[in-house]
């Protein structure tokens, strides 16, 4: 692939992950508004929230990297 095109998609996805994003945070903000709960439970949800995903994301990471490692895998 050519290095514009692969920076065009790199700068589009990560667009689009950081409005996807955006857009569920402040849904989350909305909701939490009606239920009232101290600003100490809402960070640890999101921490939380934040943890599992980046465990996830580093399982994901390492099954590819195995994979490639063991040549089932090709680019």
């Amino acid at each position: 692939m050519r290095r514009t095109l692969v920076i065009g998609l790199i700068l589009w996805r990560g667009g689009l992950l950081l409005a996807g994003a955006t857009l569920l945070f402040e849904a989350v903000r909305w909701v939490l508004r009606f239920i009232d709960l101290p600003a100490q439970i809402e960070i640890g949800l999101g921490c939380l929230l934040a943890g599992m995903a980046l465990v996830l994301l580093s399982v994901i990471l390492e099954r590819i990297q195995d994979y490639r490692a063991e040549g089932r895998l090709r680019e």
